[in-house]
């Protein structure tokens, strides 16, 4: 494993010609800030994992927070930010645009980097934060104080581990593990060989409290539902891990066992094989499903939201052909710059034209005569001692249900539970895929091929 480890790092380390890179670019960022923010009297940090060493040689972001004095309304926080991330682009010849998370703020390019000027409040402690960003300086002075320098190699291998099996990063997105939380874990165990000897073991409620801010009884209450609890060292109420997905947890504990048995450099290796066409086929025919894709416009809005907003859409659809008797076996949700996808995928996408209703029992009479009088112009039967009637059904095909049920103004969909952004992709324009188009995406699309690779890979 030493020797597995050893060559890893050597591969993910970055160079000097990278440090230098990113250097240049950070200290420009930094200098225009300082001009433009000391004359108001604000005070900036930096965060991520470039400050802490612990970055990979594919980072290209840096995020320059913008600390506001609580005395300034939430209205004015976003103004004073998003004035102050546009003079710093502007004043350094980068781009801009506005991006939206919890308040807008400015994501800005340069020179091949991306760089998110984000306001956050000056608070006197992460508990007393009045938005979520608010607690990364506490964050960063934390890992700075109790991340030695021999540890942040373990703290790339880790990243990089999670990173092949596809469970790096806390967005809404991925539903995995993020950079805070590796260099938190890679602290309380010291290195990444004890970290991973340990999370071999680990069972859903593993509970991690470098501070000893909890007592396990009232905490395993709090976090009864979340497969990992990492207390936050500068915020007692607050699990790092919450957004760790029971099935990402599974992931890597499971990894973490099988590297153990046999270590292999494979495991840090991230592999984007996409799905072939005739591979799609014999996958559908080996679990007897169809799938129905929906695509629209993607929204102008981050991927964290996105990604809720989608999944939160795709469980109303999900709950609308189960009302129409279709029945969904798996849903997921995907997007690129351009388009956004729902999958559902279902036994059948198509049922009988006829739709059997059983009625009253024969021997009530009263309710007998109404269901008599409302099916008066069907075939009304009797059978085992009660009433039915055979109906037709208002769709038999999926796709038609699903694209009668879209095709509405924002409105409209709004008011049926579709989401705020979602609904608007969708009204610009949206299409329900049939087998042949998804199969002419998978050709076209080599991401969205990848996708539905591992798709199938976590249902096999």
């Amino acid at each position: 494993m030493d020797e597995v480890l050893k060559k890893v790092l050597k591969r993910i380390t970055p160079s000097d010609s990278e440090r230098k890179s990113f250097s240049q670019v950070l200290d420009t960022i930094l200098k225009a800030a300082d001009d433009v923010i000391i004359p108001l009297g604000l005070e900036k940090t930096l965060a991520g994992s470039f400050i802490r060493d612990t970055w990979l040689p594919d980072k290209r972001e840096m995020d320059l927070f913008i600390m506001i004095p609580v005395s300034h309304s939430r209205e004015e926080l976003e103004k004073i930010g998003l004035e102050v991330g546009k003079k710093i682009m502007k004043k350094v010849g980068g781009n801009h645009a506005i991006a939206y998370a919890e308040h807008p703020y400015v994501k800005g390019e340069y020179k091949g980097f991306s760089i998110d000027i984000v306001p956050c409040y000056k608070v006197e402690s992460a508990s007393k934060i009045k938005s979520a960003v608010d607690r990364t300086p506490f964050h960063n002075k934390y890992i700075l104080r109790h991340l030695e320098q021999k540890m942040a190699g373990d703290v790339r291998l880790l990243k990089q581990f999670c990173k092949a099996i596809d469970v790096y990063g806390s967005d809404i997105r991925t539903l995995g593990f993020s950079g805070y939380l590796c260099e938190l874990l890679v602290i309380k165990y010291k290195n990444f060989k004890r970290l991973v000897k340990s999370a071999a073991n680990w069972k859903p409620g593993k509970m991690i409290d470098l501070e000893l801010h909890c007592e396990q009884p009232s905490s395993s209450d709090r976090y009864k539902d979340q497969p990992l609890i990492v207390i936050d060292p500068t915020d007692p109420n607050r699990n790092v891990a919450a957004s760790l997905s029971s099935e990402n947890f599974m992931k890597f504990t499971n990894a973490c066992a099988t590297f153990l048995r046999k270590p292999s450099p494979s495991f840090f290796e991230i592999k984007r094989i996409s799905i072939k066409k005739r591979e799609y086929d014999l996958h559908l025919k080996k679990r007897k499903t169809e799938i129905v894709l929906i695509e629209f416009e993607r929204p102008n809005v981050v991927d964290d939201i996105l990604w809720s907003q989608m999944r939160k859409t795709s469980a109303r659809l999900g709950k609308l052909l189960a009302d129409n008797e279709f029945r969904v076996h798996n849903q997921d949700v995907w997007s690129d710059e351009k388009n956004s996808y729902i999958v559902l995928e279902m036994p059948a996408s198509s049922l009988p034209e006829l739709i059997r209703l059983n009625g009253p029992p024969v021997s009530s009479e009263k309710h007998s005569r109404e269901f008599i009088e409302k099916y008066k112009r069907r075939n009304v039967f009797q059978e085992n001692g009660r009433w039915s009637v055979e109906v037709k059904r208002k769709y038999m095909n999926a796709e038609e249900l699903l694209g009668n049920f879209l095709h509405k103004p924002v409105k409209m969909l709004l008011k049926d539970g579709v989401r705020s952004y979602v609904a608007k992709g969708v009204a610009k324009r949206f299409r329900v895929l049939k087998k042949t188009d998804t199969i002419k995406l998978i050709d076209e699309n080599h991401e969205f091929a990848v996708f539905m690779k591992k798709y199938f890979e976590r249902r096999a």
